[in-house]
């Protein structure tokens, strides 16, 4: 049977509470605003959950269990949390995305929306503590914990992202970078050239290098260093890919 002693001991995870204002339409022009203290539906805003901050560590757990009689506090691990412009990588959005595919469906588990991309988890701790939810709740519990001794949830998924990200801003910007420098490097003035041909080169040209050529930055933006993409790139392989050309001079 889960304690609130077992939840309360999980590391690197934060309590909030929920509350929002939902309006409810009387008519063409009259409306009211009705309170609530658990979300109505499957994803909840960040601006919707206060922290819960006890000031005494000797009566933290008490005050945890008091406030729990009142409404419900919301769990929410630092490893499955991210966005646009934090210190997050690719291990924050892979935990998400494979802890929602197996618990989404759950009715004590949220995702959280909010600006600039940001996003995390809500795990209902009244959910966590319902014997009817045993078993969902061990393995919840069982995740939370195994990420404080390592932060992946799922290394292969991990990688699988990040090379996803890296073919997205290959396709975005890359393969038309590399072809400019490479058009420098070889002395070519180039009209036309077939992106699909390139890419399948600069994908290649990364495989053969002896570490990637790309790397997850903070905020999980993907930046590929051109100069060291087309390091394996032969003239042959370039001038294969050419549709409309010219050469400017001698290599």
């Amino acid at each position: 049977m889960i304690t609130i002693e077992d939840i309360y001991g999980i590391n690197n995870t934060d309590l909030f509470t929920f509350h929002d204002s939902i309006r409810v339409q009387k008519g063409d022009y009259d409306y009211y605003y009705r309170e609530i203290d658990y979300p109505e539906s499957d994803s909840i805003s960040w601006s919707d959950l206060s922290p819960v901050n006890y000031t005494s560590k000797k009566t933290r757990l008490l005050d945890l269990k008091e406030t729990l009689k009142e409404v419900d506090i919301f769990l929410i691990s630092k490893y499955t949390q991210f966005g646009d412009y934090d210190d997050s990588c690719m291990v924050e959005r892979s935990n998400y995305k494979l802890f929602m595919e197996d618990y989404k469906e759950e009715k004590g588990i949220f995702g959280i929306y909010g600006g600039y991309g940001s996003s995390g988890i809500a795990i209902s701790i009244r959910y966590l503590l319902d014997p009817l939810n045993e078993d969902k709740a061990d393995e919840i519990i069982e995740i939370l914990n195994g990420l404080n001794s390592y932060p992946v949830i799922d290394d292969e998924d991990v990688s699988n992202m990040e090379y996803d990200a890296f073919i997205e801003s290959l396709d975005s910007y890359a393969i038309r970078d590399c072809s400019s420098l490479l058009a420098n490097q070889f002395l070519i003035e180039v009209y036309d050239f077939n992106e699909d041909k390139l890419k399948e080169i600069l994908l290649e040209s990364n495989r053969n290098l002896d570490y990637d050529a790309y790397k997850i930055e903070a905020g999980g933006g993907c930046y590929i260093d051109t100069k060291r993409l087309i390091e394996k790139v032969t003239l042959n392989q370039y001038t294969d890919c050419l549709i409309d050309f010219e050469l400017k001079g001698e290599i």
